[in-house]
């Protein structure tokens, strides 16, 4: 039986809550290579709580090191562009956690065949090779994959535009979310420990709403710990379409009543959803008959923080971005829903407009917190 440990946590004592963790979850580590790899999305300061906090990347490596451990700190960002890598460790605050053991596995690369989709991906060598692999992915809603957890977090072990190829190639929800397995079978990891200290709800991985969760979450099996994640969010772990096939290839369970839970899973209150996680309560095909554009997006930019950087641009897998003036205009014919547009903008400029089944369902009351 899984097993998925929650603690009572912040950021001030996050020292104990990871000594309790190693010891239910002891790593053999002594004269290993160890990876640990933190949720680096982009340049986005801890204060935005969007990347993994670095005083729980820096407890980890003291421990690690404490242990014997050989230890590396690295991730792939969803920032493009040169330096972007170093970066994006360094505005969030993780390349001074890392106590010097941070590095750049972008620039060693093997391409590898994903089984379940077909399709191939240049991935980070260092962590196919690594003895250990720790991740610390961050408690958080992702628009389109409905969670961003420890298998999201595996997405980092694919370098730069690969990811925007992969978004491009599978840009429906489901075909990503069983793609993101492929990527996570590549190197399960041994230990996951995820950041829910502050967590975030709403339309994640870069939103503004923050929900103080106030726990560390950790297992053996991230597939179990997310399932726990996805409960406490108020969303259902079959309706996963990654969680599903991940428990379909035999990497996890996804049904709480069979995994071993220490501490308090309860669903958080008042906890918001993303609002393309709404109850099929009416028929998508009698809907789509009389509103063609149903879960089309929209997005609304505002000029007042939009810098013109043309990051937002330069991620499109779609190329449906162009900067006219001071602001990304969108053609909308070639928007692929995505939503890496917003999920990179480091300046948190942009935010999704309500597809018309949301506003559908606003209006009749039955779009949940």
């Amino acid at each position: 039986m899984s097993r998925v440990l929650i603690i009572e946590a912040s950021y001030g004592d996050i020292g104990t809550a990871i000594d309790r963790v190693l010891e239910q979850f002891p790593l053999d580590v002594d004269g290993r290579s160890v990876l640990v790899k933190p949720n680096i999305l982009g340049p986005f300061p801890p204060e935005r709580h969007v990347n993994t906090a670095p005083a729980v990347v820096e407890a980890v490596v003291k421990r690690l090191r404490a242990s014997g451990g050989e230890v590396t700190v690295a991730d792939n960002p969803g920032a493009r562009g040169y330096g972007a890598v170093e970066k994006s460790a360094r505005v969030s605050g993780i390349l001074d956690a890392s106590l010097g053991s941070y590095a750049n596995i972008a620039t060693d690369v093997e391409t590898v065949t994903l089984e379940g989709c077909g399709l191939s991906a240049g991935v980070s060598r260092r962590v196919l090779e690594a003895d250990v692999l720790v991740s610390l992915p961050k408690f958080k809603t992702h628009v389109l994959t409905s969670i961003s957890g420890a298998i999201k977090n595996s997405f980092g072990f694919v370098v730069g535009a690969e990811k925007n190829r992969l978004h491009r190639d599978l840009p429906s929800p489901s075909d990503f979310g069983r793609m993101l397995v492929d990527v996570y079978k590549l190197r399960v990891p041994d230990l996951v420990i995820m950041d829910g200290v502050v967590g975030m709800q709403g339309n994640g991985p870069s939103g503004k709403s923050l929900y103080p969760v106030g726990k560390i979450l950790a297992s053996d099996n991230g597939v179990a710990l997310d399932a726990v994640m996805a409960h406490m969010m108020g969303l259902k772990p079959d309706k996963n379409p990654a969680l599903v096939r991940a428990q379909s290839e035999g990497l996890g369970e996804i049904d709480l009543s069979r995994i071993d839970i220490a501490g308090d899973a309860s669903p958080l209150k008042g906890f918001k959803k993303p609002t393309r996680m709404m109850p099929d309560v009416m028929s998508k095909p009698l809907l789509r008959a009389f509103y063609p554009d149903l879960d089309k997006p929209g997005f609304e930019v505002d000029p007042a923080v939009c810098t013109a950087c043309g990051n937002c641009r330069d991620v499109c897998p779609g190329g449906a971005i162009t900067i006219e003036g001071k602001v990304p205009r969108y053609d909308y014919s070639k928007c692929i829903a995505c939503f890496c547009c917003m999920e990179l903008c480091s300046e948190q400029a942009i935010e999704l407009k309500d597809a018309w089944r949301t506003r559908i369902y606003r209006r009749l009351g039955l779009l949940s917190p």
